[in-house]
């Protein structure tokens, strides 16, 4: 057998793979306005919401709240549609009363609802765009 490249290094035929740098993690989420666990006395959060509301209008006029109902993922759909449904019904809609009642106008409030894996206790979320 003769002796060759191969013999001191079997890769020496195949072409160089050039190393292709994986992506860089995208930005960081936007962390909410305010974050509720759910089932605290809305005396612990109606005045921090109203001050939020008043500093958010003032910043400015159109601003659109999001409140973001969120159950921790259990994998069972049904589970996750009763938890849901009631916390949007208790917590959600408490939320969107104490907005309104600060002085955010109605159409410029939205709630939305879903389960979450990356929480461990039904939790409200406000947003702002």
């Amino acid at each position: 057998k003769l002796i060759d490249q191969k013999t001191f290094n079997p890769q020496a035929d195949k072409p160089p793979v050039p190393y292709i740098p994986p992506q860089p993690p995208g930005p960081p989420p936007v962390p909410p306005l305010l974050q509720v666990v759910a089932g605290t006395p809305s005396e612990e959060w109606r005045v921090p919401v109203e001050t939020m509301v008043k500093k958010a209008l003032q910043s400015k006029a159109n601003i659109l709240f999001t409140v973001k109902c969120l159950v921790p993922s259990s994998g069972l759909p049904d589970h996750d549609r009763s938890a849901l449904t009631d916390l949007v019904k208790t917590d959600g809609q408490a939320m969107v009363e104490a907005l309104t009642e600060a002085g955010a106008p109605p159409g410029q409030v939205e709630i939305t609802a879903m389960p979450d894996s990356s929480v461990t206790k039904p939790v409200v979320r406000v947003y702002v765009r």
